[in-house]
Formats: structure tokens, sequence, C-alpha cells
């Protein structure tokens, strides 16, 4: 292989791995899955999506948390198929470990 097309093909991977980084913090580094959106678009209009990737709970845990910052924090509650894709998506890439 030629120099010139050990670059491009070096070029080529920089490129690839800049746009999967870039894929990730377009949703703040919420981890790739079903309801990243839903909880990238819910949770950053009141507090750091770092709040959230910095926690481990169980599915039952985040319902909970859920229930406090509609019942505390006057958060508006959400469609009862949203609160499910999001509690799916974050005891999934964001549960408890262990």
């Amino acid at each position: 292989m030629t120099a010139d097309r050990v670059r491009a093909a070096l070029a080529g991977a920089a490129l690839a791995l800049a746009g999967a980084a870039a894929a990730e913090d377009d949703y703040g580094g919420l981890p790739e899955g079903e309801g990243r959106e839903w909880v990238y678009f819910s949770c950053q209009h009141c507090h750091s999506l770092r709040t959230v990737t910095n926690q481990r709970f169980s599915r039952r845990v985040w319902d909970e948390v859920l229930d406090w910052m509609v019942e505390e924090q006057g958060m508006v509650p959400l469609d009862p198929e949203i609160r499910a894709e999001i509690l799916d998506y974050l005891a999934e890439a964001l549960g408890a470990e262990g």
C-alpha cells in the first residue's frame, strides 16, 4: 500500500470515529438506544444531562425519581407511553450495575 493510500485510510478512519463521537455528543453524552431522544428532550429543560448520566438506578427507582420530579419539582406529567419508553431506556442504558 502506498503512503498516500495509508494516509487516506487513516483519514477515513479518523472521520468515522469523529462522526460516531459527534453523534453521541448530539445527545449530551447519552448512550444510544430507543428512548434516548425522549430522555434528551424531556430532561435537559430542568437540569444537566450529566445529572442523568451519572446515575445508575433500577427501573423501579427511575420510576420513583420521575414521580418525585412531578410531585415535588413541578415536572409536567409524561404521557404513559412516553414515560414507559423513557423508563425502559433509563433502565437499560443507565440502569443499576450488577
